[in-house]
């Protein structure tokens, strides 16, 4: 056995040790475990560097691509891979020993009885509503739990959001408490009372008695026979409470009993119980946000006007969280400069530690959360604190970085942290937005709220996974073999204290370099001595050429630039890159030679996305072809490279090419491009537009069945500026996995458009922007599944005939039409439309055609069923209504990482 099989022996049985450790209640401590993991994770990233360190000292940095043979003495490295072996194997020892005997906190939560008073409660009232109705209407029968009549109803979220207090008012609600004359309050808490205490407390409280075993359950069954009882459980970590307690209430067969449990994992209820019973609290509306705000700051004055701008800001700023806004109204409350303007206005803009403060004092409440989670789970959790508050990340660009950081293994995981733990907040694509979400996929984007943004970024910088800049100040403590630096403030490297301060620190240890400040236009120096840097992400800070000093980096697998010079050659140097982003400073085209991708960059083996805007893309002379590619955006191409370039990217699924035409080329060459392409057979997305498009009105093309051909496999298809006619349309209507097709910019020409029969059987998301269309008649059972049309300054549009999906015969589908700066009778066509069935209809239609411009906005049921919601709304708003309805869901953030 080699010395690295022995790390690998060595590594193993280390996974089954942790999933023993994601096993142990929550109620134990894990301060040792967590001083033990870092202590492993120092002696991983201690080897990690000496082998990377010595891999690229053997690499001559004269080799303008990887050779074919490189020679690497290891034998330097055995004294290293001794001592990590010999670290692990005694660790291993004393980690087991840990975990199986791991103490059990002190208890310091459970309390048996209603402790709370009653107070207005603030927000939520929908969701009071709702489940107060729930409760009220429940009536007495089987339930599958086996208890007789016994449900639960659940309220879950993250920490502070306002379950607590909502069960509050529920428990204390006049109504509620006259349906259910026996009621029991218990906190439990992470670390609860004994469950069997916790158990009779309830039932001694349900039987009005003093708490004892005997006389318990001698009464039980004569107290609670034919009662209503209403039992409440805040703050449940685990479910053996609900386990016991079902024991206890198994005989009770006529009672009527009904739990309402509060709990931060949604996975903690879902292992329990599958009923319908199971509401997530959300966060609060910013009108919500500012009446809890003030209502703790003022009691019941008004917010004086003086101070209602920055009273307003600082309510947005808490993002919808109640226990931020109590906690940042009650520093300013005890603030002796509580009404001056000026204090207000440095909270608002964040210039003093108001927030800070705030974030410091919730963050003990929310750590356990984090703490707590399954181990394969925090990593990707930590990384999402990176990025900056407003940041909305697509899920793509996360799982990439963490995958080129070595950490990724479970594409799904922001899923769980998102839906089982709610501690990711996310967009969800337009299609599935009144859907369950399936998976990682269906998010648009998702980010963090900034509370924990702070928790994330106060234990990445504690263990040394990244460190966030936004002063010179920030560079003094914390820095130390940093593996990573985040910059919120792109000017730094201009700093010459703060660029020694990283050369002394960290820059032979750090992996990753994030510049996700303001955009600066003016270059600044990054040459510190970076030696082993993976990633560079640095498209908010401006390179007027190729920063030369990044070619040494032979371990970079990322690269995302914004710079308007050319590429190099010597690119090819960079042999490791997967990822290659870059954009440039403005999109002003160049007189003269067009600008090119260096051929060299097909040398580039192990690329698996090219992301580079405003130049050209040109296939080798030589045979060459990148098998990894699978992403191509952006880029310029002319149709004889397009011929040539589909024998080159055999595996590529998601390509974006840009073509320029003049008005005199030949359609047939055009469409000559698309059966090129159609072969490629694992292609899923392809976004294929005319530059500068001119729009012939008078011009006929004469259509040819078959000329138009796509690849089978294709999911999502954007077209611009084709000018085709709409029989071609025809082709694409038979891809049978199409699910989004956005046409922009005259992508098809004509007046008609009449789809065939069975048509876009898969389509779910349809959109039209800018189009001389005047009639769309879908065929018969055409678009069965569309759930989104989107029309956009289609101004000749006069006539629709309904899609198929509106009277769906299958399932309970909610379908969204949008439309925008259309003819005024498509309005009418929309705000009329009946759906039928089990179809939900949402309508959302603006116009400048009028004098003033008007936002449309209607729901309407087919189902007779649907939570009594059968209503026909039509609503006509001013555009500068305090609601946004032009917000934008379409967007091509999906073609990027």
């Amino acid at each position: 056995m080699t010395a690295f099989e022995g790390v690998c022996s060595e590594l193993e049985p280390w996974e089954e040790i942790l999933e023993r450790l994601d096993e142990t209640s929550p109620s134990r401590s894990r301060k040792k475990v967590n001083a033990l993991d870092g202590r492993i994770k120092d002696a991983m990233w201690k080897f990690e560097d000496s082998l990377e360190s010595l891999l690229v000292q053997q690499i001559p940095l004269q080799f303008e691509s990887i050779p074919d043979i490189v020679s690497i003495s290891l034998q330097s490295l055995q004294n290293d891979v001794d001592f990590l072996i010999h670290a692990l194997n005694d660790m291993k020892e004393e980690y087991i020993y840990e975990v199986v005997n791991m103490p059990q906190d002190e208890p310091i939560s459970s309390l048996i009885g209603f402790h709370g008073t009653y107070s207005k409660m603030i927000g939520l009232s929908d969701q009071f509503q709702q489940l107060k109705a729930d409760l009220m209407r429940a009536s007495c029968g089987w339930n599958y739990m086996g208890w007789g009549d016994h449900s639960c109803y659940t309220l879950y979220g993250t920490a502070g959001i306002g379950k607590t207090t909502l069960a509050m008012q529920i428990y204390e609600d006049p109504e509620i408490q006259n349906k259910y004359e026996c009621h029991t309050w218990v906190t439990v808490g992470r670390v609860p009372q004994p469950i069997s205490q916790i158990s009779q407390g309830i039932l001694a409280q349900l039987c009005g008695i003093t708490q004892g075993d005997e006389e318990i359950d001698d009464c039980l069954k004569e107290k609670l026979d034919g009662k209503n009882c209403l039992i409440v459980l805040d703050d449940v970590w685990e479910t053996r409470e609900l386990n016991y307690l079902e024991d206890s209430l198994r005989d009770i067969q006529n009672g009527c009993i009904r739990v309402l449990l509060t709990g931060r994992h949604r996975k903690l209820i879902n292992a329990y119980m599958h009923n319908e019973y199971s509401y997530e609290v959300r966060f609060l509306k910013e009108e919500e946000s500012m009446d809890l705000l003030c209502e703790k700051v003022f009691g019941d004055d008004v917010c004086p006007p003086q101070l209602h701008k920055s009273a307003t800001k600082i309510a947005k700023l808490c993002e919808g969280l109640p226990l931020l806004i109590v906690t940042v109204a009650d520093i300013i409350s005890k603030s002796e400069r509580n009404r001056n303007p000026t204090y207000w206005k440095d909270v608002a803009e964040k210039k003093n530690s108001v927030f800070t403060d705030a974030y410091n004092k919730i963050s003990k409440v929310q750590f356990p959360s984090y703490d707590y989670l399954p181990q394969r789970l925090k990593i990707p959790f930590l990384f999402m604190g990176v990025f900056p508050q407003d940041y909305n990340i697509p899920p793509s660009k996360i799982i990439i970085m963490l995958t080129i950081e070595g950490l990724w293994y479970d594409r799904e995981c922001f899923r769980e942290l998102a839906f089982y733990y709610s501690l990711v907040l996310r967009n969800l694509k337009t299609v599935f937005k009144s859907s369950h979400e399936i998976s990682v996929s269906d998010f648009k984007t998702c980010w963090l709220h900034s509370s924990w943004r702070h928790v994330c970024r106060g234990e990445a910088s504690k263990n040394k996974f990244y460190h966030v800049l936004n002063k010179l100040d920030d560079a003094e403590e914390g820095l130390k073999v940093q593996r990573g630096l985040c910059l919120e403030n792109n000017i730094l490297f201009g700093i010459k204290e703060f660029r020694d301060s990283v050369r002394l620190n960290c820059a032979s240890s750090a992996r990753s370099l994030f510049s996700y400040g303001p955009y600066n236009q003016y270059p600044i120096p990054i040459d510190v001595g970076f030696k082993l840097l993976r990633e560079i992400d640095a498209l908010t800070q401006r390179f007027y050429t190729f920063p030369i000093e990044i070619l040494p980096l032979v371990q970079l697998k990322y690269l995302a630039l914004t710079c308007n010079g050319e590429l190099p050659a010597t690119i090819s140097k960079l042999f490791n890159l997967q990822v290659l982003i870059i954009h440039p400073h403005q999109n002003i085209k160049r007189c003269g030679a067009p600008s090119h991708v260096p051929i060299q960059i097909w040398d580039m083996q192990e690329l698996e996305h090219i992301e580079i805007s405003g130049k050209s893309l040109v296939s080798p002379s030589h045979v060459a072809s990148l098998r990894k590619l699978s992403t191509i955006v952006g880029v310029n191409a002319s149709i004889s490279t397009l011929l040539e370039l589909s024998r080159r990217i055999p595996n590529i699924k998601k390509l974006g090419i840009q073509i320029e035409l003049t008005p005199y080329d030949d359609h047939n060459d055009l469409l000559s491009c698309f059966g090129c392409i159609s072969t490629l057979g694992s292609l899923e997305t392809l976004k294929f537009s005319i530059i500068n498009p001119v729009v012939n009105h008078g011009r006929i093309f004469q259509v040819t069945p078959g000329s138009l051909r796509l690849p089978r496999n294709l999911k999502k298809l954007h077209l611009s500026g084709m000018s085709l006619p709409w029989e071609y349309m025809d082709v694409i209507g038979s891809l049978p996995s199409l699910k989004v097709l956005k046409l922009r910019s005259y992508a098809f020409q004509g007046s008609h458009w009449k789809t065939k029969r069975h048509s876009f059987s898969s389509l779910e998301f349809l959109l039209i922007e800018e189009s001389d269309l005047v009639q769309w008649k879908p065929g018969y059972l055409s678009f069965l599944k569309l759930k989104y049309l989107s029309l956009k300054h289609c101004y000749k549009l006069k006539e629709i005939h309904r899609p198929a999906s509106v009277y769906a015969e299958f399932g309970r589908m909610i379908i969204e039409i949008e439309l925008e700066d259309c003819n005024p009778l498509a309005l009418t066509w929309a705000s009329q439309l009946q759906p039928t069935n089990d179809v939900k209809l949402r309508v959302i239609a603006s116009s400048s055609f009028y004098e003033k411009p008007t936002t449309f906005k209607s729901e309407r049921d087919g189902a007779d069923y649907i939570s009594g919601l059968e209503r026909s709304i039509l609503e006509v708003e001013e555009e500068n209504d305090d609601e946004d309805m032009s917000e934008n869901e379409d967007t091509d953030k999906e073609d990027n990482i």
